[in-house]
């Protein structure tokens, strides 16, 4: 059995790769207070008989370099994704491969397999939402990186030292309170992005588009954007279970 690992900023989140090809329902779990390591070394301690993991993460060298040691002591093979200029039929579009998050590269080789042909958006809707342009060959044109909708509500209440207050719930475009006004207005700010940024970014590539959400507040978005989405919440299991079957298929 494998296990399919995403380290996030917020979240650890993995799921079961059989030996049919299998992936089991994703699972997350917040970090809360605890550093990612904690969680990670929870989850080895909840497989004691795993032995492979293909991990992506956008976390620090120490980090990587801990779960390399844990994996290590206890006979784990692990394969930490990274992003290069090209792999499993992905040509990154960054000027310098290696500064593309890992995830996003996870997310653009599931993105490829999933759009059958198509040129595809990306659009990751985690701490940060990442936007990514894929043509239908596989070539990465580039993307955008903008906060994501709790971040932003964060940022501007930190503005105001505290003294302001927010709510998500039942958004509306004319709010009637200063606290369904900004949890409103980062709502519809973040919605008016994405869609904005969607548009302009067909232009630049070929159509037709297929456009695919995932991250913890896709499910969340889906339901204000206006168009067609993919929502795929496990859209980086798949591009992992992909790259590991695609290293088995090399070692061989």
């Amino acid at each position: 059995m494998v296990l399919l690992v995403d380290a996030g900023n917020s979240r650890l989140k993995w799921s079961e790769l059989d030996a049919s090809g299998n992936i089991s329902a994703q699972q997350a779990l917040a970090y809360g207070e605890r550093p990612a390591l904690a969680a990670f070394l929870d989850l080895l301690d909840a497989y004691p008989t795993v032995g492979h993991i293909t991990l992506v993460h956008v976390l620090t060298h120490l980090f990587a370099d801990s779960v390399q040691e844990a994996c290590a002591q206890r006979g784990i093979h692990l394969h930490s994704v990274r992003s290069v200029a090209r792999a499993y039929g992905i040509r990154n579009g960054y000027q310098q491969p290696t500064a593309l998050g890992a995830d996003r590269f996870v997310g653009l080789v599931a993105a490829q397999h999933l759009a059958a042909g198509k040129a595809s958006i990306v659009i990751d809707c985690g701490t940060a939402i990442t936007v990514d342009a894929l043509e239908c060959d596989g070539q990465h044109l580039g993307g955008l990186i903008l906060p994501g909708l709790q971040l932003s509500a964060d940022a501007l209440i930190a503005r105001a030292q505290g003294r302001l207050s927010l709510s998500f719930e039942q958004p509306t475009i004319v709010a009637d309170s200063t606290g369904r006004a900004i949890g409103s207005g980062c709502l519809f700010g973040v919605i008016g992005a994405i869609e904005g940024i969607c548009a302009r970014m067909q232009q630049t590539l070929s159509a037709p588009v297929v456009r695919i959400l995932t991250g913890g507040d896709a499910e969340y978005l889906r339901s204000w954007l206006h168009g067609d989405y993919l929502l795929h919440p496990d859209l980086l299991m798949q591009g992992l279970a992909y790259i590991t079957e695609q290293e088995a298929c090399t070692s061989c």
